[in-house]
């Protein structure tokens, strides 16, 4: 993190009804965003956080409105509160890990700051609609992004696109790689050109 982001405690605010140590979080270069943090000062939990832009301004905003720490809580009545389902369609995706180079994937040259933390694939419950994605992680310690590698389907892959919601980038794009056609997501909190970056390296291996 420290390579990548410069790091400023701004001071003390309360939020939530607590006080909280502001720290903001610069990039260093423009492959990644900032971050404004809140960490409550007693127990270090994040209360609120900022993503800011390129140009400084607050692009996405999570915060605890009401907290209360240290409060009773019982298993018995969390495990209760998780187990109603009713009128939720429940899904359990079978997930294998395994890594890109198993898979067939390398990237031509790495993005900076950007280390592959894991890598899994993903099985499909209704095996007619293909073979399942790979996603491949990355991290740079506060900003992940995923690659999901699936098998191109024409009847589901309609458009390559590219879209924002909040600080959240998402590129989708044909590939022709090695033994056959691909469809690739890329999708992260990160500006544009990092999702290109990694788009543009990636290569099929075998």
């Amino acid at each position: 993190v420290a390579e990548f982001y410069g790091a400023k405690v701004l001071g003390v605010d309360r939020t939530a009804g607590h006080d909280a140590d502001v720290v903001q979080f610069s990039p260093k270069d423009k492959l990644r965003f900032g971050y404004l943090i809140w960490s409550e000062r007693k127990t270090g939990l994040v209360i609120k956080s900022q993503t800011l832009d390129l140009d400084g301004r607050v692009i996405e905003q999570s915060a605890f409105s009401e907290l209360t720490l240290d409060a009773a809580v019982k298993s018995e009545r969390l495990v209760q509160m998780m187990n109603h389902t009713e009128g939720y369609r429940v899904e359990k995706p079978e997930v294998l890990k395994t890594s890109a180079a198993a898979e067939g994937w390398q990237l031509k040259s790495t993005v900076p700051g950007f280390k592959p933390v894991s890598c899994f694939k993903r099985l499909p419950e209704n095996k007619a609609v293909g073979e399942g994605a790979v996603q491949w992680i990355f991290s740079d310690g506060l900003a992940s992004i995923s690659l999901f590698i699936e098998i191109f389907d024409r009847q589901r892959h309609l458009q390559e696109s590219l879209r924002a919601m909040g600080a959240t980038q998402t590129l989708t794009r044909r590939l022709h790689e090695g033994d056959g056609d691909w469809w690739l997501t890329v999708m992260g909190e990160v500006p544009t050109q990092t999702l290109l970056s990694f788009a543009q390296s990636l290569e099929r291996k075998r």
